[in-house]
């Protein structure tokens, strides 16, 4: 297979075993990866009445065939999984380097199955894969198991994993890779529910482009394209920290402006501009350079919370519930709430329960700010979204990218001669045939 490494691998974490499978090219090519290929992996392990909480709930994370390449933007992965407290179908998408690296070990996705007795952590190593005891992880924040996760494997190894929030089942906890690539509220929950701390990957090999030379042609127009451009979006403001984008539009970049950029995320070369607040009428202008003081407080609170395992916007509505009058008793809090000390429902949008999928796309950094996107439109702009989620690139580029586009990436990238009717069918297929047509939503 060309895009694809053509293999995944099943995690039973009740008996142990290990065991690499083949991905058929026929649903490689129906449901290209990432969203798609979860929610086809999921509807064939589960039944649709499975509980989040149960050991049947498989926790499936996936690659997409543009994953890892030199595609702009092209380091998404995406962690499904029945989610708490209602059991929709929690789709999260993440960036950083974990899911590249992953493809790189060898493997399109993983099938984690089952309850392991004790909590464990799985170390995959080109194409190898064991599971070893975490007790001695269990009860530490993000960073600190991955400190000694890349101690215990490879100091080049990059980990996914869950928090104290997780552990303790918190219907607002995430999955974080890379320290502070995080999203997927509910997901970390399940994680912990199945004793699993992380998954730690270390991949060298490189996997084959059918058309290198014409890849490689586009990806460089495309970048271009790129650089000349800045994002201008439209959204609202959370906690005063988090941009929730809801639309945008690409503007020449100005010859003297600083473009913010985002943090961290494999492959990325696009830029932010504005956010225009729906809410205030107000502007903020991120390729300023904000003052250090402020962008430095700010990705402080974000980061001290991703560390715990919490979504920052629910953790920070909860908190601000209590009204702490210091920044020390607002970390206070935030300790007791990730370690199961703190009752109380998570705030924001309300889960209205069903099958719509709660689909949830980790935030960029930029100018300071989680700028989260949480991008609407009409049926093809949704479409194209699934798309991209599918394929392994950030939601960022919808704006920027025609399905014409991606076909022909696609098409260079596998050898299946896609079209933009292919394109946009796929996506209907992800959003209509498997019910589960949703706006994106969430914040992580």
């Amino acid at each position: 297979m060309f895009g694809w490494r053509g293999r995944l691998l099943r995690v039973n974490l009740t008996s142990g075993a290990l065991t690499p499978e083949r991905l058929e090219q026929s649903v490689a090519q129906r449901c290209l990866g990432g969203r798609g290929l979860g929610l086809y992996l999921h509807a064939k392990e589960a039944p649709a009445t499975t509980a989040p909480g149960s050991a049947v709930n498989p926790l499936i994370f996936t690659t997409g065939p543009l994953t890892g390449t030199l595609v702009p933007n092209g380091g998404r992965y995406t962690v499904i999984a029945k989610i708490p407290p209602f059991g929709e179908m929690g789709v999260a998408s993440l960036s950083g380097n974990w899911g590249p690296e992953l493809k790189f070990a060898g493997f399109d996705g993983i099938i984690v199955e089952g309850q392991a007795p004790t909590p464990v952590y799985l170390w995959i190593d080109n194409g190898q894969a064991e599971l070893r005891p975490a007790k001695h992880l269990w009860g530490r924040p993000v960073g600190e198991a991955t400190e000694t996760l890349l101690a215990e494997t490879d100091a080049k190894a990059v980990v996914a994993g869950i928090g104290p929030a997780g552990e303790n089942g918190l219907d607002c906890a995430l999955v974080v890779s890379d320290y502070a690539s995080a999203a997927g509220a509910g997901l970390g929950a399940v994680m912990g529910a199945k004793n699993l701390k992380a998954v730690a990957v270390r991949g060298t090999e490189g996997f084959r482009m059918a058309s290198p030379q014409r890849f490689r042609k586009l990806v460089l127009d495309l970048r271009a394209q790129l650089v000349e451009h800045a994002i201008a979006a439209q959204g609202t403001v959370l906690h005063d920290s988090i941009l929730r984008v809801g639309s945008t539009a690409w503007v020449p970049s100005s010859a003297g402006a600083k473009p913010a950029r985002p943090h961290g995320c494999f492959g990325c070369a696009t830029s932010f501009a504005s956010l225009a607040a729906q809410d205030t009428g107000t502007s903020i202008a991120l390729s300023e350079t904000t003052s250090l003081a402020e962008s430095q407080e700010r990705l402080t609170q974000y980061r001290a919370l991703l560390n715990l395992g919490l979504d920052f916007a629910r953790a920070k509505a909860i908190l601000q519930e209590r009204q702490p009058a210091t920044e020390s008793e607002a970390a206070e809090l935030a300790l007791r709430l990730a370690y199961g000390d703190l009752p109380g429902k998570p705030g924001g949008d309300p889960w209205s329960g069903g099958s719509t999928p709660v689909i949830d796309r980790g935030p960029c950094i930029a100018g300071g700010y989680a700028v989260a996107p949480e991008l609407t439109g009409d049926e093809e702009d949704q479409d194209l979204l699934a798309v991209l989620d599918s394929a392994g690139i950030c939601p960022f580029l919808a704006g920027r990218m025609s399905a014409e586009t991606v076909a022909e990436l696609l098409t260079a990238a596998t050898g299946v001669a896609f079209s933009a009717d292919d394109v946009l069918q796929v996506g209907q297929r992800i959003n209509g045939t498997m019910g589960k047509k949703s706006a994106a939503g969430g914040i992580g």
